[in-house]
């Protein structure tokens, strides 16, 4: 199965490529309409490579491929995302997200899916504290000057150690500047309660030789900051093509970690 997961994410990197290769893109715009400019309809297409697979403060992997696939219509939106490690023992993940935005309010919701969960890794597998989806609800606002997000999952793979349902939440403030051509973009993200986690071995014994476990959380066992983080992004163009190059210092202070990693884009639509 697991192999099968990986050669569907792979053809759809080549189908990016080509895409890529083969297609025009407007300058300075993310969303892409496929007609006229006051058409309701638009798309893009866009694949990451990153030299490190960090998210909301935690470590998920090495050099990874994400590619992406969104579609508006109206005030509606579809977004597929997926990411593919170059080391075997990464997670392979496959997240869908339907969302609204009106007047800079919006509100979604993601299914999460990734291996390493599920033993078989089973994508249409959805009985309940087995399957490796998870639902997460999504409102925020965004504005010119910052974005504010909330998201908590609200079934699936999400529950605490003594077996309740976590209702995992994470906030996030975002804050973008400029500096001529230059893009910077700074977070701040917090937990405001316990997360989903469990109990896992440390590797070390104890004192009677015993194994020792210790809590592992999602995001925190209680109220935490969870991420501090700062990218400065450059955009190169040629002919009709997006090419963002960034850096990134990506914090955890709750688990006292610091990363540093950069990354491409190839946009189209």
């Amino acid at each position: 199965m697991e192999s099968k997961i990986r050669f569907k994410v792979w053809k759809m990197v080549l189908g990016i490529v080509a895409l890529c290769t083969f297609s025009s893109l407007p300058a300075n715009a993310q969303w892409f309409n496929d007609t006229e400019d006051d058409s309701p309809f638009s798309a893009y297409v866009e694949a990451d490579l990153v030299s490190r697979y960090m998210w909301r403060g935690l470590d998920k992997g090495g050099i990874s491929i994400q590619p992406a696939v969104g579609i508006s219509l109206w005030d509606f939106s579809f977004l597929a995302t997926g990411n593919v490690g170059f080391d075997k023992e990464d997670e392979e993940e496959l997240n869908l997200t339907l969302g609204f935005e009106k007047f800079g309010f919006n509100i979604g919701v993601i299914d999460y899916w990734q291996t390493g969960i599920d033993p078989e890794n089973r994508y249409f597998h959805f009985k309940n504290k087995e399957t490796a989806h998870t639902l997460e609800g999504n409102i925020g606002y965004t504005h010119e000057y910052f974005s504010l997000q909330g998201y908590t999952r609200l079934w699936g793979h999400d529950y605490k150690i003594n077996g309740k349902r976590a209702y995992s939440t994470y906030v996030e403030l975002a804050v973008p500047f400029h500096i001529g051509d230059i893009d910077i973009e700074g977070k701040v993200g917090v937990t405001p309660m316990e997360s989903a986690g469990d109990m896992l071995y440390t590797g070390k014994k104890d004192d009677l030789g015993d194994p020792v476990k210790e809590a592992v959380y999602l995001y925190a066992g209680g109220f935490a900051c969870n991420l501090v983080s700062a990218r400065v992004t450059k955009t190169f163009y040629y002919k009709n093509m997006q090419f963002p190059i960034y850096a990134e210092l990506h914090t955890n202070p709750y688990l006292r970690k610091a990363n540093f990693l950069v990354g491409v884009s190839v946009v189209a639509f």
